[in-house]
């Protein structure tokens, strides 16, 4: 479905590509934006083209913070675009991200990836029919030597960790176990992802 996979497993040339095409979904709206004057629905032209560019395929990723700190920065400077406003510019106006985001008044990506990775997450957990996607999830290998070091982030604990940030009700409950259910699942995204 077009994600760009590599031997390491690596997301950078994922992110690399998604940033790309980012950009270039900005660039074939650019002189629509510019000649809207409304803010509210050149925020909305932007989020229905240029956020869905950047956040393709991120329900799988394995968010940590430098991944997300690359999508802000990104998203920061797409956001500078749309309002007109340099970097330099920003800086000398000291402007910080939220004054920006007030004028641009487009949805945050991190708060966009949250929503569909736990969404997905709740799916996959309420499958019952024996695919893959549930079977890697629950996976655990055994008889097999850990490597030396922390072991890499898997996607299930950068989930664990998005939710223990959020969730204070359900910290004794695992996430799998909530997601079952989906009325439950959807109340905790609806509670703690705005």
């Amino acid at each position: 479905l077009g994600r760009l996979l590599n031997h390491n497993n690596e997301l950078e040339p994922e992110l690399h590509r998604r940033r790309r095409a980012a950009w270039a979904a900005f660039n074939n709206i650019k002189n629509t934006t510019d000649a809207l004057s409304c803010p509210r629905i050149r925020a909305q032209l932007f989020d229905s083209i240029v956020l869905p560019a950047l956040t393709y395929g991120s329900e799988v990723w394995t968010f940590t913070q430098a991944l997300s700190e690359r999508v802000r920065v990104t998203h920061a400077a797409l956001e500078r675009r749309l309002v007109g406003i340099s970097l330099s510019e920003q800086r000398q106006r000291n402007l910080h991200r939220e004054d920006i985001r007030a004028q641009s008044e487009v949805r945050d990506p991190l708060l966009v990836i949250k929503k569909k990775k736990l969404g997905w997450a709740g799916h996959i957990m309420r499958r019952n029919d024996g695919r893959w996607t549930r079977l890697v999830q629950e996976w655990y290998p055994i008889g097999e030597k850990r490597p030396v070091g922390r072991p890499r982030m898997r996607w299930s604990d950068s989930l664990k960790e998005q939710i223990s940030l959020f969730d204070g009700n359900h910290l004794k409950t695992h996430w799998s176990t909530i997601a079952k259910d989906r009325m439950a699942w959807k109340a905790v995204i609806r509670d703690h992802i705005r």
